[in-house]
């Protein structure tokens, strides 16, 4: 049998519900317990703070609705600042022919404290996603075969993960993150052609603004088919 086991922690600050982690797996039974400990001690040490309040959800997989996926091509974009790390994206941007580069890393930069990913039409630059405040999350999805959850790499698995699956959901011409974690500044552009860009520097040690674009053509796919997609499709990355 395979479950997903889905964890977020949020903290109350001033009357506000603040996301602080949130993280899945899919895993087979026997590593239940080993997960489930994984995920709350993940929790409970996070940079942003310990939380007063974690959900730990487990639900079982009928694993004939896995998708198994081959994990996009990695490429690691070195760049001295900030600055040189936003060129580069405006740069693939403008050679994908998606205009309003600008637009779009604006919203990137200015937004923060988001549960899930902004939905942006490419075209109209219109936010499609059905909660402006927590955007949509992206669930159901793991590495097909992890032998040590103590090494497993978080950011840049998790990423990758994440990555493969919303490049290959109908309508999504691309994605653009940058980490809410503090201590964590590299950021990436990904897409199924051109797969998943490492970009070391999109903001400055510290900072915990971080947000996730979806670039999505309404010409190449319904957006109900797409968000059904990034929501409930069950997908394991293989490589």
């Amino acid at each position: 049998m395979i479950y997903s086991v889905k964890m977020r922690a949020s903290k109350n600050i001033n009357g506000e519900k603040v996301h602080i982690s949130g993280a899945e797996r899919m895993v087979e039974e026997r590593a239940l317990s080993e997960v489930i400990t994984y995920l709350k001690n993940r929790a409970m040490s996070h940079e942003k703070g310990k939380p007063d309040f974690i959900n730990i959800k487990i639900e079982e997989i009928d694993k004939n609705e896995i998708l198994e996926l081959n994990a996009l091509k990695v490429r690691d974009i070195k760049v001295k600042s900030v600055i040189e790390g936003f060129v580069f994206i405006k740069s693939f941007l403008e050679s994908q022919n998606i205009k309003n580069a600008d637009y779009i890393l604006n919203l990137l930069k200015s937004t923060s404290n988001m549960r899930g990913a902004i939905i942006l039409d490419v075209n109209s630059l219109e936010r499609l996603e059905p909660d402006l405040k927590s955007g949509v999350r992206v669930t159901y999805m793991d590495y097909k075969k992890i032998k040590n959850f103590k090494e497993y790499k978080m950011h840049f698995n998790e990423a990758l993960v994440l990555a493969t699956k919303v490049a290959n959901a109908p309508g999504i011409v691309g994605e653009l993150c940058i980490s809410d974690d503090p201590n964590y500044t590299i950021g990436y552009v990904a897409t199924k052609k051109h797969g998943y860009m490492r970009v070391s520097k999109l903001k400055e040690i510290g900072s915990q603004n971080g947000a996730r674009i979806f670039l999505y053509d309404k010409n190449k796919a319904d957006l109900k088919e797409t968000i059904e997609f990034l929501k409930k499709k069950k997908v394991l990355v293989i490589g």
